[in-house]
């Protein structure tokens, strides 16, 4: 793969269908039509995955207060599912939601939204992808269709259309302490959990068991 296109800084254009989707759905969700993505999270997932990470996704990820490390360790989970379970097949997607099926839970059939790896974010392709009956691409997906799959019904009538911007956040020290490790500084919380660098190093932690300062 050639070298990953440069993220750049400051406000992306969208294409204008995906900014009055996104718009409706950040209205939705009670989230501002305006939404910033921090470069270095984002660079780091990149640099792991060998991926450009398409604009619209980080779109999606920003709208639904989600984080690009997510799409780490559902890629790393595919990834060993195939490695284990034998046949030689690979996945040569990146997975940013799942759709059907838990990791707790793998009775049922599970299900991902993911794009094509690419060294290009403008060449964002999305797929759905049955993990144990892949097609061999995947099957096409779009952006509309995970809105619909994911979401309730987007509501008629005028949004905002979302901006995206790109950009680090305010310098603001965040600690949380927890009864074994100590005191560590917050680097990334998300859905329940929480990434913290402790003195031993780093860790990331369910919420409950921590205390926030």
């Amino acid at each position: 793969m050639a070298k990953l296109t440069n993220l750049p800084r400051g406000p992306v254009a969208l294409a204008p269908d995906v900014e009055a989707q996104l718009g409706r759905l950040a209205a939705q969700l009670g989230r501002p039509a305006a939404v910033t993505v921090d470069p270095a999270l984002v660079e780091e997932v990149e640099a792991e995955l060998r991926t450009a990470i398409p604009f619209e996704i980080l779109a999606v990820l920003a709208v639904e207060n989600r984080y690009p490390i997510w799409l780490a360790a559902w890629t790393r989970d595919i990834d060993d599912y195939y490695v284990t379970s034998g046949g030689g097949m690979r996945f040569p997607h990146v997975a940013f939601a799942q759709l059907v099926g838990t990791a707790g839970d793998w009775t049922a059939e599970p299900v991902f939204a993911a794009f094509k790896r690419t060294d290009d974010r403008s060449e964002a392709r999305l797929v759905r992808w049955d993990l144990r009956k892949p097609g061999p691409n995947g099957e096409p997906y779009s952006l509309a269709q995970y809105l619909a799959e994911r979401h309730e019904p987007l509501r008629p009538g005028p949004a905002a259309p979302l901006k995206l911007a790109i950009e680090p956040p305010p310098v603001v020290e965040r600690w949380a302490t927890h009864a074994k490790f100590g005191r560590g500084r917050v680097l990334v919380r998300a859905e329940g959990k929480t990434k913290i660098e402790f003195a031993d190093g780093v860790r990331t932690l369910a919420d409950n068991f921590l205390k926030f300062e």
